[in-house]
């Protein structure tokens, strides 16, 4: 029982603080044990659906609270569980002075974040909301947890049962480790295919796919008990610029926002999704301040998100340490600005003591409310009670890392197989293949030597020769591969290792002479071209007569190109972004 439920009980002298020794005694308390307590600890769960009961103990809870224990409700801060970062000491501090009311843990172990969870949780007079940016589960944080595939791999799928199948097996990641806020989806539009910041966490340049697939992670996530969080508000996917680094600008007007990069938030709005994240940027049509993230923008948070959209759930800002937001304004100002804004959760506060004193100032002052301070922090109390924490258990430490992988391999491999794309084979490479005449070459671009598909298909064809492009790969050698390969009957270009993002050079990674090698090769006849990564490397290719592409790069990816190279799979998936136009 938690010890506002214990409250309850003990002012209905139900539960004794003193041993009982007189056999009478024992006797009644047995009686009242059988005809009180079990029936009432039957009926526990249905109390906690209703809603007389959870506005009780939110308001029992916000009752007990100070003012700036209440403040202190607003702040997420970053917690490291192992790394450079690891900030346990800072953590503690904090706590015991009451001035927050969650963390988002980042990098570290599993068993080591378990360990910790339970050391705040017990620290904390209300447990503590818990989150983690887990877009492609908690392996995009934690050491020693593979990832699952990233949102552009499902895009390519377009199966909404894949995506909430993912996003089940990522609630039950979070379950296991006391994470209660999942920060995904991302239901950006990218529509930039330079974005610096998005790109491959997109599901794609479509409206309808990105929502498709975006209500379906929500619905994972939030029919197993794990709050989704829609980001980025009002939509990050027509930049250049990365938010952590400077300030975007979009200049398009409100109409078009409406039409695009609304267009998302509005459907998961509409499907039920429990909190949003705001991003950090300057959008002159929705407010002209110069300079001012959307983060801290009135009339975005709440004008346009809580009045206009009709938006009820939890508003949490982007990471305020981002320069996005600190190169204008300092800490402590951001915070407030935030707050003032409509902004509920301040996620990543770099200095809470100043934040909380600025905010406790703008209430004496008059600049905000009482009223507004309870509506926020009762929201927050709100998640708590649906994340369960009115009734804390503790976290498992041991074989987190072992639990938490359980189901990645599965999935992994359902996407690669799904998500597969032919995008063209007008060179008639499969067929060839599978004819099994003709001398054939692998040209493994930016790759290791244990690489699975160029040994599947050594196994297959044992006369096949292997060329290795790597990034000390010259010029001159570059002319000679081209020479040389013109008289093979069929090449197979493995691009591997690519980066996500395209970087200042715009090729993911690839060195001048790889990327080089690519153009001219693309257009022959005898070549087919294996896209290992992000799809937007094939802007390097678009002369392409034979292209497929995979997304990731891995065991299950370099299977399914193997199979799908030699004709036992059929790939179904489909681009979900333009590149050749």
């Amino acid at each position: 029982m938690g010890c506002h439920l214990r409250y309850y009980l003990c002012n209905e002298q139900v539960i004794l603080n003193k041993p009982i020794s007189h056999p009478y005694l024992i006797i009644s308390m047995s009686k009242l044990l059988q005809r009180f307590i079990l029936p009432l600890l039957i009926l526990l769960p249905l109390l906690a659906q209703s809603q007389p009961f959870k506005r009780r103990w939110i308001d029992s809870v916000y009752a007990t609270l100070s003012e700036t224990e209440r403040i202190g409700q607003l702040f997420m801060v970053a917690a490291y569980s192992g790394g450079p970062n690891a900030n346990q000491e800072q953590i503690e501090r904090l706590l015991r002075a009451r001035q927050i009311g969650g963390v988002i843990f980042m990098q570290g172990t599993a068993e080591a974040q378990a360990r910790l969870t339970n050391q705040y949780q017990q620290m904390s007079k209300v447990k503590l909301l818990i989150g983690m940016d887990a877009e492609w589960g908690l392996g995009m944080r934690l050491t020693g947890v593979r990832n699952f595939p990233r949102q552009m791999s499902i895009g390519a799928t377009r199966d909404t049962a894949i995506m909430r199948t993912m996003a089940a097996a990522i609630a039950d990641q979070c379950r296991r480790l006391g994470v209660h806020v999942n920060f995904a989806p991302v239901v950006d539009v990218n529509n930039n295919p330079q974005n610096p910041v998005i790109n491959f966490r997109a599901f794609g340049d479509d409206k309808e796919l990105v929502s498709d697939l975006g209500i379906a992670y929500m619905k994972g996530l939030q029919d197993n008990g794990i709050m989704a969080c829609a980001k980025h508000f009002p939509g990050h996917g027509d930049v250049s610029v990365d938010s952590h680094k400077d300030l975007p600008i979009i200049n398009k007007s409100k109409s078009e926002l409406q039409q695009l990069e609304l267009y998302p938030f509005k459907r998961m709005i509409d499907a039920g999704v429990q909190s949003m994240m705001i991003a950090h940027l300057s959008v002159p049509s929705l407010d002209n301040t110069r300079n001012l993230p959307t983060t801290l923008s009135a009339p975005v948070v709440t004008g346009l998100l809580r009045k206009e959209m009709g938006f009820n759930g939890l508003i949490f800002t982007d990471a305020l340490d981002m320069k996005g937001v600190t190169k204008f304004y300092p800490e402590g100002e951001a915070d407030l600005r935030a707050f003032l804004a409509g902004n509920d959760v301040l996620l990543f506060s770099q200095n809470v003591p100043l934040a909380i004193q600025k905010i406790q100032w703008a209430i004496k002052t008059g600049k905000a409310s009482e009223t507004d301070l309870e509506q926020k922090v009762k929201r927050i109390l709100a998640a708590k009670y649906d994340a369960g924490l009115w009734q804390y258990r503790s976290v498992k430490e041991n074989n987190a890392t072992e639990d938490l992988n359980k189901q990645v391999a599965t999935i992994r491999n359902l996407v690669a197989r799904a998500a597969i794309t032919k995008v063209k084979d007008h060179n008639g490479i499969v067929a060839r293949l599978n004819a099994g005449k003709g001398k054939i070459t692998y040209i493994n671009v930016n790759g290791g030597s244990d690489l699975k598909l160029p040994t599947l298909l050594k196994k297959k064809y044992a006369f096949m020769q292997t060329i290795t492009v790597s990034k000390k790969t010259q010029a001159a050698a570059v002319k000679q591969i081209v020479d040389q390969v013109a008289k093979h009957d069929i090449v197979i270009v493995g691009v591997h290792n690519l980066n996500m993002y395209p970087g200042k050079s715009g090729v993911y990674g690839l060195e001048p002479a790889q990327a080089s090698l690519l153009q001219q090769l693309a257009g022959k006849k005898n070549v087919m071209v294996v896209l290992m990564g992000n799809p937007y490397v094939q802007k390097q290719m678009c002369k392409a007569g034979s292209l497929l592409v995979t997304y990731e790069d891995d065991e299950f990816t370099q299977e399914a190109a193997f199979d799908a190279l030699t004709g036992t799979l059929q790939p179904t998936g489909v681009l979900p972004v333009k590149v050749c136009r």
